[in-house]
């Protein structure tokens, strides 16, 4: 049975999925229309955009490490351009998705802060609710036999 994915990866994938529809729908309004060169520019670069939001949602709800770096990408420059064009409610949404994305990077095994955390040794004391002769038992490294050599 495929384990289920987590919340905020099926949230973020459906945003970025909506984002990649709504940009090539918005660019399509536009084809029929006699737009000057620098529209045409502007829904050439909506269509662009949206392909790649629709990739970045592909490789999200893959859970692959590419498409988390491809949406945060995304994101960092929609939330620059959002500051740079003084689009204050933008910038916020933008600024949510980045830290959803960063929320879930270490689903994605992306390090934020140094190593990768590694998952915890086991102790070499067993839990108080083994049996004892699980407690006794000697571990298979030191059940090997080194030949002395007598004098």
């Amino acid at each position: 049975m495929p384990r289920e994915k987590p919340f905020l990866v099926v949230l973020l994938t459906a945003v970025f999925v909506a984002l990649g529809v709504l940009g090539i729908l918005s660019a399509m309004l536009f084809l029929g229309i006699g737009l000057t060169e620098e529209m045409q520019t502007v829904v050439l670069l909506t269509a662009v955009l949206g392909i790649g939001y629709l990739v970045a949602g592909y490789g999200l709800y893959r859970e692959a490490r590419w498409g988390w770096l491809l949406a945060t990408a995304f994101t960092v420059l929609s939330l620059v351009g959002n500051y740079l064009y003084a689009s204050y409610l933008a910038v916020m949404i933008d600024a949510t998705i980045l830290v959803l994305l960063l929320l879930t990077a270490k689903h994605y095994g992306i390090p934020l802060f140094g190593k990768p955390s590694q998952p915890a040794s086991a102790s070499p004391v067993p839990p108080p609710s083994a049996p004892i002769a699980v407690a006794f038992a000697i571990p298979k490294e030191e059940k090997r036999f080194v030949k002395r050599k007598h004098r």
